[in-house]
This record gives C-alpha cells, sequence and structure tokens, in this order.
C-alpha cells in the first residue's frame, strides 16, 4: 500500500512539477525548434530559468557544453563520480564557440556513442539543439528521431529565458527522470549565474572606461 502511494503522489504530482519546472503554460505548450525532427508520440519535457542577462550574454555558456568543452554547468563531481570528465568552465573560450550541425558534444566519452550527442539543429543566440548519433543518421534519411535534448534562448526586455526540453525515451522512466531533472535544473542555474557574471562585468567595464574617460577630459581642460 505505501509503494502504491508513493507511486500515486510521483505520478500526480511530483513528475507534472519535475517535467515543466520553472515554465509556464505557453512555454510548455510552444512549437520550439527541433521539434519537427521528432516523433509527435514521445513523452516530453519543458523546464525554464529567466536570466538577468541578454541572449548575447548567455549563448556563449550555452554554446560551448560537453565534455572536455565548458561542462554542463551541473553537479560536476557527481558527473565525474559515474565516469564523466567534467569539469565546469567559469569562462567563456572562444575556441569553443563555432559549434555546427553535426558536431559532437560529448556526455561522457568513455562510454562511445551510447554517451554522444550531435548537434542536429543550431541557431546562435537562439537554440541548439542535440540527439544520439543514431538519431541524427535517421534524420538524415528523412526520418523521424526518437528523442533530443534542446535548449532556447527567448529574449525579453533586457532579461532572456533559457529553456531545456527534452523529448523521447528514456523520459518517462523514474530511473531516468528524477536524476535528470535533478542535473538539469542544475545546469540552468548554473548557467544563471555565469551569464549573470557575464553583464555585471560588462556593467562594470563600461563604468570604468566612462569613469577614466572623465578624468581624462577633466585633466585636459585644467
Amino acid at each position: 500500500m505505501a509503494l502504491a502511494g508513493v507511486a500515486i503522489l510521483y505520478r500526480g504530482a511530483a513528475r507534472p512539477w519535475m517535467y515543466r519546472w520553472g515554465a509556464t503554460e505557453d512555454e510548455v505548450a510552444a512549437i520550439l525548434p527541433g521539434d519537427e525532427l521528432v516523433s509527435t508520440t514521445t513523452p516530453r519535457t519543458t523546464r525554464a530559468i529567466t536570466v538577468d542577462a541578454s541572449v548575447v550574454d548567455v549563448w556563449p555558456w550555452l554554446a560551448q557544453i560537453g565534455e572536455g568543452r565548458g561542462g554542463f554547468y551541473s553537479y560536476s563531481l557527481l558527473e565525474r563520480a559515474v565516469g564523466a570528465d567534467i569539469h565546469n568552465a567559469n569562462s567563456v573560450h572562444q575556441e569553443w564557440q563555432d559549434i555546427r550541425v553535426g558536431d559532437t558534444v560529448w556526455l561522457a566519452r568513455r562510454y562511445g556513442d551510447g554517451a554522444r550527442q550531435v548537434v542536429a539543429a543550431v541557431k546562435p543566440k537562439s537554440h541548439l539543439v542535440l540527439m544520439s548519433p543514431e538519431d541524427f543518421r535517421r534524420v538524415q534519411q528523412g526520418e523521424k528521431a526518437s528523442g533530443s535534448w534542446g535548449f532556447y534562448l527567448r529574449q525579453q526586455g533586457g532579461w532572456t529565458r533559457l529553456l531545456a526540453r527534452g523529448t523521447g525515451a528514456p523520459v518517462g522512466h523514474a530511473l531516468f527522470d528524477l536524476p535528470h531533472f535533478v542535473m538539469e535544473q542544475k545546469m540552468l542555474r548554473g548557467i544563471r549565474k555565469r551569464a549573470e557574471q557575464t553583464r555585471r562585468d560588462g556593467v562594470n567595464a563600461h563604468v570604468r572606461r566612462e569613469y577614466q574617460g572623465l578624468r581624462e577630459a577633466s585633466a585636459a581642460v585644467k
């Protein structure tokens, strides 16, 4: 009985909350780039967070995700505990910014293709959609993929909505859903933290330049 109660609570309350953590009704229902590549019968999660920075500040952190690159800005100790060589970057690396369709984003290189994602769709400052090598081959052949993992930026005034959408297997299985939720919401918060610091650094640099200009102008008058 107790286990049945836990299962009912999970399916009725916890899972719906996890599947749409932080997202609005419109964001959950939105048709996003890359959705057309995946079968419509697969389960889906849409999570979101507000970033107090422009898409210009957010995108570089998203563009460099992956093992051997910027990491995933999540719990890297846990990721390394399961064999991924993840070290989260705290600065933007220009050498990782040129990301294109067909490029590889590693989750954990030691596990081979099973832990490799391929860029299926990308538009700078807009979206990055990943899927397995097998699904990418299906898409190249005009077929539907069984799943994808996408990230989307929506500029709203001076801030950005950062969305993460997971579609298809293994979404729908508690043994995947629970740890993935923990890691993905931390990832979104990690990107937010870094992008907002980028914005603050930019504002501070601008203030310093303005102040220096005023000092130089004042000295010239004297």
